[in-house]
């Protein structure tokens, strides 16, 4: 549980938590709200990578899309691409960037050797592409602490996972 980690953690995070605490999901975004709290007042320090933000980014504005015109989730990402004022007036997705700004959180760069990196931790681990970036980006700045709610990093060595749940 987020609440569980120790003052003074360095952490690296997620999409998901960004997301959770803008877009109000039951039993997930209190905690992830209470969390970023602790990153604002400084006692935890929180780092993420642009590829989460740009992935929050992306999440927030499906999330808006269905509450704003009742679509349904599935085909939302082909629907958008067909239908491209669906996105006009959209603003949800833009408090994103100003959330990590907001914390004074670390937003690490995606560059060709951290790509390269990655590609080779999502074969070793058995990762998808944004994952093994996220892993990339831990072993980057030497820190093993990820504050995420996506599983598929449980089997990653040398990973601590904290989850909303």
């Amino acid at each position: 549980m987020l609440q569980n980690i120790p003052a003074g953690t360095h952490c690296l995070i997620d999409a998901n938590i960004f997301y959770y605490h803008l877009v109000e999901t039951p039993l997930l975004s209190e905690a992830c709200s209470d969390f970023l709290e602790r990153v604002e007042r400084e006692e935890i320090v929180g780092h993420t990578a642009a590829v989460a933000v740009a992935e929050a980014i992306h999440k927030v504005m499906l999330a808006e899309v269905v509450a704003r015109y009742a679509l349904p989730r599935q085909g939302l990402v082909h629907r958008l691409q067909r239908d491209r004022e669906l996105i006009a007036g959209l603003t949800e997705h833009l408090k994103v960037p100003v959330l990590i700004k907001q914390l004074n959180i670390e937003v690490e760069a995606v560059t060709l050797p951290l790509l390269e990196q990655a590609a080779t931790i999502s074969t070793k681990l058995r990762l998808l592409t944004n994952d093994s970036l996220m892993v990339a980006v831990l072993e980057k700045l030497e820190i093993k602490n990820l504050v995420t709610n996506d599983d598929d990093f449980d089997s990653a060595s040398g990973v601590v996972t904290w989850k909303p749940r």
